[in-house]
């Protein structure tokens, strides 16, 4: 190839227009810090201005015109020009240029020559060389001391007047795209020079020559602002250049562009990047191939090397190992082809071990819900105990039985953080193991969901979207098949982030994973399976015929005390203070994810803490958008249109607590981008699935949605770049997408704010708030409730009723709207639910008369018969948060109290028990005769209990009337409930081996589970008591079992957890309170007031129905709010009320003693200090139909709290 051409390919950017065409996306959202750290010598040196500015011009402009004369009389010669001859003429040239700008540069300074760059100049002014010709030297065309604009408008042959306008669209942001092999005039390419300066030129040596011409000159100090703002501080900058030697980065890059010149003109091999480096061992630009694998090196060896170190300290081990990297050489170690196993579990440790992806174990409680299939009914759903580690879980589950598993829980619980350090933790415990085990050990492959195709298009096939993911990673590293017959853990993020058009687009999906894991299953039983899902947004999706068991695992809210734990360690300073805020207000259950927790502390130097998610993002855009401030961050800053000057005065001074920078663009624009992206996400989803996703778009979909506010492209691009800087966009692989998609739904609920807000008339926001429209008639809903449970295998659960995808947007816009009355009210017409919840958040401000409405409408559709099941659930629901209004509100010496509907039950005979044969303490039937009495309509509420727990209630001696009352309330005897259940089935199972493995079976017992029982069997009764003891230890306790249980701990729902102690002593606490006689009814006046004179089978009349309670034929496989079943109520009574929820849902303490029939008042059974059994009544939604018939009774010992017990109240017995 002639000189010419490769002259050509390099100046005009044939190949290098394509390599930044792809490379410049990504740059963007590189900042000059994260490459150089603290120390940034463009900064350093931007003082001296005028002489350095002069300086890289000078070397610019001489090598331009070497250049231009070289090939000039190259091309009038038609022969090639002698190399060597060109450096001895630049050189000749710069130095003949240097003298002069330094002698212009002498006039303006105000110490001139006694700076190091002063020094430098004469240096070289008076140095010699072995290339330099005595009097080659040629005078510069265009004088150096014209204005800046001027000469950068000499060198690129660019209009003058249009200069500062492409620095700043150029210089700051990069060029835009171009399209395949087109050229770019030279002048271009100097743009792109010092737009890749504060990039990554490295990773793109087909730049290189480009960032070579610019030299080492700075983005931020070629804008106009910069260079006044560093106008004046010469002495101090001059004593920065000493301290650091600032002076030698200046010597590399003059010294550096004589070495490129030569491969510049000739087209030579790749050139490698220039390397920063000072005195005082500043980090260098780049991570060479042999320093990722110096990296990747140790930390193989920090693992080998510690192999009985914890966890915790080898992953600070691995931080201290990564955290001089920045995001550029991150992704060259994680982009790097590894050469064994080992160095690929090295990179999964390098990409989790960054601070940004840092999670306590400790902080990610896990509940495991095992779904044991088509089991015995009261023990097929069961919660195992608490674990802080997948793998622990892992290890509990059967792999061949159960090799999927679903990992759910709320937003920001932490569902991706959990499957990334399990991915870390066994990547490092393998490489801590020594050969033949660390073979034997599990890999890991991580992928998000929400790439697995696109919305619309053809479904990828699971397997063939694995193996090419797995290729690209690895380069082919091991071949797909042999990954598939060895321990692997395929970790899915996502589930519900999937790109759909519509709901049969994502069952069809659901439907081709499905597929896989069978496939998984019968052919690679050694591959488990981990997915991630937002817990409202699954339920049983993943169950098939082949695959019956899929367990559920979830992430439970953080208790008061890891509450307080994470407070402590992150905010140490503030967190007494904090917490003393959060620990009685409405908004800690907020806080009970470690992301709102993040961001809580990320804005609360102060200890003030915001009220109400709304102003909590609010906040932390406020945060990013001051740290930018206080770095200077150019993007910014530049021109009037992203924040104005009095956006940028404004910081800071906030007149709202929702308020941000208004006059530009920028925010406004990511509102807009993010209602867009939810529309985009719900257009077309005809089955209204309503999937909260995560939407992720190339770059020219979000172009595309900016374009409505934006036109000009390339400011759409700075735009993007800017929010990157921000962290409230992400761009990888040239997608965008908000960084959380929370952060997605509250600039959405900022965008639907305004345009509420700027609605005129009813029709205006009625078009608005029908974005959340859903339907909750029975006969507007197909296929129907029963028409479902009548087709659901046993191991199914219900599904819930379609959501809309609009939820959280609208309930985080409620509190941001001027007219909130309004917004609700026009709400509550399509989503009732939606409004009461909207209206129960403590930053919303609601008037009495629009929320006691809301309060009536929930109420009477809770208990609507026409309305769906699962509608009259969430009425429900919301009922509970707002305040339900059917419990009349009173206080008294002893605190708050909430007095419950009665319903009378008149006086008379009544028959109890049956003859039915079904439970032998069932009968005989005989007959009662009993005084008129009340019952609670509903059982007592975590509301109403919460007034007792708030009152000191489990503090008060008082209440604990009993000595076995007091015993247990001082921690004596609290573990015996539990005790005294686990030798009743080691009793059983020792009698009937039969019995056992039946239950083992049936139940899909692990092997460690079946080998612990069999020793429990085994073992004597002494040794057995010393297991048990150990593990149920007695303990004093505070608050209910499950209080704490985000499934269990609603308002409205029945509070459970609950030992008879406590029941009878909340009983104690509310006589005081009211002077009326409430207390626990007998199992006697429960069946009358269950069967009624008429001797009813069940509550409602003689036959089952799964509609009618919430039983385990139900398949709900939750407590629900209280009387969502009217029509499983008993007869109305004079008052016009029947008694809800006695059948199903949860099991009710009586009063009475564990006796047989017949019923006898006299017997002692009623006794409450006798230390009997009691009896339960009513079953629950763990229970069949069967078991909630009016006439069953079960014994229980009184200090049992099980997650399906609670009781209800009764007066005057």
């Amino acid at each position: 190839m002639s000189w010419k051409q490769q002259l050509i390919d390099v100046v005009f950017f044939s190949g290098l227009g394509t390599v930044l065409a792809k490379a410049l996306p990504q740059h963007w959202q590189r900042r000059a810090n994260e490459r150089l750290g603290d120390f940034n010598p463009y900064s350093v040196i931007a003082g001296n201005h005028d002489l350095l500015r002069a300086a890289r011009l000078a070397w610019v402009m001489a090598a331009l015109e070497v250049l231009d004369t070289a090939k000039d009389n190259a091309q009038s010669s038609g022969r090639e020009f002698d190399q060597k001859n060109v450096i001895l003429r630049f050189e000749s040239v710069a130095r003949q240029s240097l003298i002069k700008i330094r002698s212009d540069a002498l006039d303006r300074r105000t110490h001139p020559g006694d700076s190091p760059i002063d020094h430098h100049l004469e240096t070289t002014i008076n140095g010699t060389s072995e290339f330099i010709s005595p009097g080659e030297s040629r005078s510069l065309v265009q004088p150096l001391t014209l204005g800046f604009d001027q000469t950068i408008a000499a060198i690129t042959g660019w209009p003058v007047n249009e200069i500062p306008v492409m620095f700043r669209q150029i210089a700051r942001d990069g060029l835009p795209t171009v399209d395949q092999g087109a050229k770019r005039p030279f002048g271009e390419l100097v743009f792109a020079a010092f737009a890749e300066i504060l990039k990554s030129p490295d990773q793109y040596p087909e730049a290189y020559p480009a960032f070579t011409i610019a030299t080492l000159d700075a983005t931020r100090k070629l804008s106009e602002e910069i260079l006044i703002a560093t106008r004046g501080i010469d002495e101090k900058v001059d004593q920065l250049i000493v301290q650091t030697d600032a002076l030698t980065v200046f010597q590399t890059g003059a010294q550096t562009y004589l070495e490129v010149l030569p491969r510049l003109l000739t087209g030579q091999d790749r050139l490698e990047a220039l390397a920063l480096s000072t005195q005082h061992d500043v980090q260098a630009i780049k991570a060479d191939a042999e320093e990722i694998k110096d990296v990747l090196y140790r930390i193989e060896q920090t693992a080998k090397s510690n192999p009985a170190s914890s966890e915790e300290v080898l992953l600070a081990e691995y931080s201290k190992l990564l955290g001089r990297l920045d995001r550029r050489e991150f992704s060259q170690i994680l982009d790097e082809v590894p050469k064994s196993l080992e160095v690929y579990r090295a990179q999964c440790i390098a990409r989790w071990a960054q601070p940004r992806f840092a999670l306590d174990k400790q902080f990610t409680p896990l509940t495991l819900l095992l779904d044991r299939g088509d089991g015995q009914e009261n023990e097929r759903y069961r919660r195992s105990q608490s674990y802080h580690d997948l793998r622990d879980i892992l290890s509990v589950l059967d792999a061949r039985n159960e090799p999927v598993v679903v990992v759910t829980g709320g937003p920001g619980s932490g569902k991706s953080t959990l499957l990334r350090r399990l991915e870390l933790d066994l990547a490092s415990q393998a490489l801590r193991l020594v050969d033949g085990a660390a073979e034997a050990a599990p890999l890991t492959l991580f992928l998000s969901l929400n790439t697995y195709g696109q919305r619309g298009r053809e479904i990828p096939d699971p397997a063939g979207w694995v193996a090419a993911y797995w290729s690209k990673k690895t380069g082919g590293l091991l071949d797909f098949d042999m990954l598939l017959r060895r321990p692997l853990v395929l970790l899915l993020d996502g589930l519900n982030e999937m790109p759909h058009a519509d709901r049969a687009d994502y069952d069809a999906r659901l439907a081709a994973w499905k597929g896989f894991l069978n496939d998984m299953a019968l052919s690679h039983p050694s591959v488990r399976v981990i997915f991630s899902c937002r817990t409202l947004d699954y339920g049983s999706k993943l169950t098939t015929k082949d695959l019956p068991r899929v367990p559920q695992v979830e992430i439970m809210p953080l208790d008061d005390s890891r509450v307080d734990k994470f407070l402590k360690k992150y905010a140490p300073g503030t967190a007494a203070h904090i917490w003393e805020q959060l620990r009685n207000s409405a908004q800690l259950d907020l806080y009970r994810s470690p992301y709102y927790l993040r961001l809580l502390i990320d804005q609360t130097d102060d200890g003030q803490i915001p009220e109400g998610r709304a102003a909590l993002f609010t906040g932390f855009v406020r945060a990013m958008l001051k740290r930018e401030m206080d770095t200077d961050n150019v993007r910014l800053r530049s021109g009037e249109w992203l924040l104005t000057a009095r956006d940028l005065r404004r910081v800071g001074q906030w007149r709202s607590a929702y308020e941000l920078p208004d006059r530009g663009i920028l925010f406004r624009a990511l509102a807009d981008l993010a209602f867009r992206l939810q529309t985009r996400r719900n257009d077309g989803d005809t089955g209204n699935t309503g999937n909260k996703m995560q939407v992720r778009v190339d770059i020219d979909d979000a172009l595309d949605c900016l374009s409505t506010l934006i036109a000009d492209e390339r400011q759409q691009e700075h735009l993007l770049t800017a929010a990157v800087d921000l962290q409230i966009l992400d761009m990888p692989n040239d997608d965008v997408l908000f960084v959380h998609q929370l952060l997605q739904e509250y600039f959405a609920a900022r965008h639907l704010a305004v345009a509420v807000n700027q609605a005129g008339h009813a029709a205006a926001l009625a078009a608005f708030t029908d974005l959340a429209r859903i339907a909750w008639r029975e006969t507007d809903i197909s296929p129907t409730v029963r028409e479902q449970l009548a087709t659901l295998p046993r191991s199914g659960k219900l599904p819930d009723l379609p959501t809309t995808g609009w939820e959280e947007t609208f309930m985080l816009a409620a509190a941001m709207v001027d007219a909130p009355d309004g917004f609700l009210q026009a709400l509550a017409a399509v989503n009732l639910p939606l409004a009461g919840r909207c209206a129960a958040q403590p930053d919303v401000t609601v008037s009495d008369d629009v929320c006691g409405d809301l309060q009536q409408r929930l109420v009477a559709r809770s208990r609507d018969p026409v309305a769906d099941l699962r509608a009259r659930i969430h009425a429900g629901d919301a009922l509970g948060r707002l305040g339900d209004p059917r419990f009349e509100s009173g206080q008294d010496a002893y605190g708050r109290y909430l007095l419950p509907p009665m319903v009378e039950v008149k006086g008379g005979i009544y028959s109890i028990g049956s003859d039915e044969g079904i439970k032998t303490d069932e009968a005989p039937r005989h007959e009662v005769e009993l005084a008129a009495f009340a019952l609670g309509q509903f059982p007592v509420t975590n509301a109403e209990f919460k007034c007792f727990i708030d009152a000191g209630g489990y503090d008060d001696e008082r209440w604990w009337d009993t000595p076995q009352a007091q015993r247990w309330q001082r921690g004596d005897g609290t573990g015996e409930g539990n005790r005294e259940n686990w030798r009743t089935w080691r009793d059983r199972f020792k009698n009937d081996t039969t019995f056992f493995t039946q239950v083992t079976n049936e139940q899909a017992w692990t092997e460690e589970q079946v080998r612990q029982w069999k020793g429990y069997i085994e073992m004597t009764d002494e040794a057995f008591e010393a297991v048990i003891k150990n593990n149920l230890p007695d303990q004093r306790y505070t608050l209910p079992a499950y209080w704490n249980n985000s499934g269990l701990n609603a308002p409205g729902q029945p509070v459970v957890g609950i030992c008879w102690f406590e029941a009878r002593a909340y009983c104690a606490w509310l006589r005081a309170q009211t002077g009326q006689n409430y207390r626990l009814p007998t199992e006697a006046h429960w069946e009358a007031a269950a069967s009624g004179m008429a001797g009813r089978r069940y509550p409602w009349g003689e036959t089952f129905e799964a509609t009618l309670c919430n039983t385990v034929e139900t398949r709900l496989r939750r407590v629900t709010p209280v009387g969502v079943f009217p029509c499983g109520d008993t007869p109305p009574s004079a008052s016009g009320s029947g008694i809800a929820d006695l059948s199903g849902n949860v099991w009710e303490w009586t009063d009475s003693g564990y006796q047989a029939y017949p019923y006898r008042t006299d017997d002692g059974r009623e006794a409450a200090d006798s230390g009997a059994a009691r009896v339960i009544r009513g079953g629950s939604w763990l229970n069949g139909g069967r078991v909630v018939r009016s006439a069953s009774r079960l014994r229980s010992h009184p200090a049992e709290r099980n997650p399906d017990l609670g009781f209800r109240l009764a007066l005057g017995h």
